[in-house]
């Protein structure tokens, strides 16, 4: 009886129907035959059923949703869209393999490091990295956000070949791009995104790495992966173009600030309610291929207009961890008023890393007694006043407003 009524639903779940004959035929054999074993035998159809639905919606909410796809089969399985997932599997296994070599890092991770949670109302993170102050490579000094190439000193053409981890070259529609391992690392899976490197491109971004990034970040299903970008004077090392790809599993104070809208529906500034400046660029995850050009097109406008007033800017690119926002990915803009043009590698600077909430630390006493006052108060004395004129550009970039007041002559 049982079966006829639910042949529909055991032929699509074998599985349920295998189950289900193995319990039914228990209640039958020899000895089990009464009232008691016939009333249950005719409720277990329905809690196997019942079961068998939960177990599926379990799945389905813990499952990410995939993105539709508008090309063939064909031009995905070539594209980066496509392979973003398998790049990074395989940067995973290969950064592991290199980081235990002796003497190719300037020094080794260590497993579980010393950290702590600011105490405070934003939750900044803390981590100990002693190495890193005193063994990596001394950062150049650039002085403008318009330099010039020095193939003399330190750039990419220079690593040794051992560092370069992949060369991605088979991704439709995407720039050569080289997977070189970061010899001082701040996390594990800490890699520089570095493109087209024999035309010696300077740190200032190109669109083709942008997109290249934030279609690689929309691309795979790992939100622990961040990337991020420094501008000159805005604590970039290497005058040579660059993004970090990073491992940062901790939820960070970006993760949770909140944000309202600036532009198009989809450009937002933190909040006047958050603790410091930033705007956020969402790319949804069922935006289609123009609406991603133009949100990548009106980025890198951001970007040109900040290096033509002489702006120091970081940038950090996350999959949105915020509840119901699954399969987005955020870019953050950070402007910066100050020019930093040397680090001080035993004193806390302020990168991508710091302005999202990730904070290495190069001795225990700092990590110990940092207070949440004195990194809000770096921070803020770094961006100053600068983030107020971007939030006015992008509005005129989204919108096509009336021109910036930073865009008109001066007159006197």
């Amino acid at each position: 009886m049982f079966l006829r009524q639910f042949r529909a639903f055991f032929r699509i779940h074998r599985q349920v129907f295998h189950t289900f004959r193995a319990h039914f035929r228990s209640f039958l054999i020899p000895g089990f035959r009464n009232r008691f074993s016939k009333r249950v035998a005719t409720l277990l159809p329905l809690v196997i059923l019942r079961s068998a639905d939960c177990r599926q919606k379990d799945v389905e909410e813990v499952r990410r949703p995939s993105r539709k796809r508008t090309m063939s089969k064909v031009k995905y399985e070539t594209c980066l869209e496509g392979r973003a997932q398998l790049y990074l599997n395989a940067i995973k296994v290969r950064w592991e393999q290199l980081h235990k070599i002796p003497g190719l890092f300037s020094y080794q991770l260590q497993k579980t490091p010393q950290c702590r949670r600011i105490p405070g109302s934003w939750g900044f993170y803390t981590e100990l990295n002693a190495d890193r102050s005193v063994k990596r490579r001394r950062p150049q000094t650039i002085e403008n956000l318009n330099p010039s190439f020095k193939p003399n000193m330190f750039n990419f053409n220079k690593v040794n070949a051992q560092e370069v981890i992949m060369t991605i070259d088979d991704a439709f529609g995407s720039p050569e791009v080289q997977m070189i391992i970061n010899k001082s690392p701040i996390t594990k899976y800490h890699t520089l995104i570095c493109p087209e490197v024999e035309k010696n491109h300077v740190q200032r971004i190109t669109r083709d790495v942008l997109e290249f990034c934030i279609t690689f970040m929309r691309s795979i299903n790992d939100k622990d992966m961040r990337m991020g970008y420094n501008s000159p004077g805005a604590l970039a090392s290497v005058n040579h173009l660059h993004f970090h790809l990073l491992h940062m599993p901790q939820d960070l104070y970006i993760d949770q600030a909140p944000l309202d809208e600036l532009a198009g529906g989809y450009v937002y500034r933190l909040s006047r309610r958050a603790p410091t400046e930033a705007i956020c660029i969402v790319f949804n995850e069922d935006d289609n291929d123009k609406q991603v050009v133009e949100k990548v097109d009106q980025l890198y406008k951001l970007a040109m207009w900040m290096c033509q007033n002489n702006m120091p800017h970081n940038l950090f690119i996350t999959q949105d961890r915020r509840k119901g926002k699954s399969g987005n990915v955020q870019v953050f803009v950070f402007a910066r008023s100050e020019y930093c043009v040397n680090k001080d590698l035993a004193d806390f600077n302020v990168g991508f890393c710091e302005l999202a909430g990730y904070i290495p630390l190069p001795d225990p006493d700092k990590l110990e007694n940092l207070t949440e006052l004195q990194v809000l108060y770096r921070i803020r004395t770094v961006t100053g006043e600068a983030p107020k004129a971007v939030y006015e550009e992008m509005t005129h970039i989204v919108e096509g407003c009336e021109q910036s007041l930073w865009d008109l002559p001066l007159t006197i």
